[in-house]
């Protein structure tokens, strides 16, 4: 039983694995996002930015910890950095939004074959991910609701506006970019992806005793609140002008041939990452074989 357990553990390559895989991939939908123009449909904007479905799905069938955070820093390390632009504490804000609703949206999945828990979370990541930062931009409007005085009715127009930001954000990333193609997605990778890692598929690992999961529960909601707290100080602190950001900008200076070859390094990431994943799964395989028939 404990050498099966091992099996269902992530080593410490394969969390790399995951990690960089995540980020590369949604370093590659943050770039798209810079090159492919946004499409408008009345109140709503299509944008590449909503190909977040990608590591959603990732959550939801490996690790959601190492898949969140390597999400996070692929978009502020792909999208931010590599193309001249750092917003300091704007930037820890938005990861820990991100980060936060993509760890939650892959908690939520026990069963990755489950299509209503697929639905549910889905739905709690965007909300997670969305809902922080129309929070920390209506308690913007807030802590400036004295300055707002001057035009009668500004401050509830404001808030109303984000509102209505939040909404459509939900509409369009939750459902129409996020949970459809989830949907389709993680049921059909669902015991084909994970071998590539040299695990058993999600949903095979023995649960946790009751003790266990309260435990872990009770430290996953002190942990989301203190980052939560932390997301919205770091907001009050970039609009204060408490801020140390970086702006090079080199898409302007050079053109969006640098946006074009970051994207190519985010594909040749992505394309060694899963070439070394195919090379651990025929190294797991044949040490499972040679344990196997140790056993016997």
């Amino acid at each position: 039983m404990e050498r099966i357990q091992k099996r269902n553990e992530l080593t410490q390559s394969q969390k790399l694995m995951v990690f960089t895989l995540s980020m590369s991939l949604y370093g590659l939908s943050s770039l798209a996002e810079e090159l492919l123009p946004a499409l408008s449909l009345g109140p709503l904007v299509l944008s590449a930015k909503y190909f977040a479905f990608v590591p959603i799905a990732l959550c939801m069938l490996f690790n959601p910890l190492y898949t969140a955070v390597g999400a996070a820093t692929g978009a502020l390390l792909f999208g931010g950095i590599l193309a001249g632009q750092f917003g300091g504490f704007g930037e820890l804000e938005q990861f820990i939004a991100l980060s936060l609703g993509l760890f939650v949206a892959g908690s939520l999945v026990k069963d990755p074959k489950n299509r209503k828990q697929i639905a549910v979370a889905a739905l709690a990541g965007a909300i997670i991910h969305h809902g922080i930062g129309s929070a920390a931009d209506v308690q913007q409007v807030m802590l400036g609701a004295g300055e707002l005085q001057t035009v009668p009715g500004l401050a509830g127009l404001l808030i109303l506006a984000e509102i209505a930001s939040f909404i459509s954000a939900i509409l369009v990333s939750g459902l129409l970019f996020g949970l459809l193609p989830v949907l389709i997605l993680v049921p059909l990778l669902h015991g084909k992806i994970e071998p590539a890692l040299g695990m058993d598929v999600r949903g095979q690992v023995a649960n946790l005793s009751t003790a266990n999961e309260k435990a872990r529960d009770v430290r996953f909601m002190a942990a989301a609140i203190l980052l939560v707290g932390i997301a919205f100080i770091s907001d009050y602190l970039y609009e204060a002008g408490l801020n140390l950001e970086w702006q090079a900008n080199f898409a302007e200076a050079f053109g969006n041939w640098v946006l074009w070859l970051n994207l190519i390094a985010a594909a040749l990431v992505a394309g060694m990452t899963m070439t070394l994943m195919a090379k651990h799964k025929r190294r797991s395989l044949t040490a499972h074989y040679h344990e196997d028939r140790f056993i016997q």
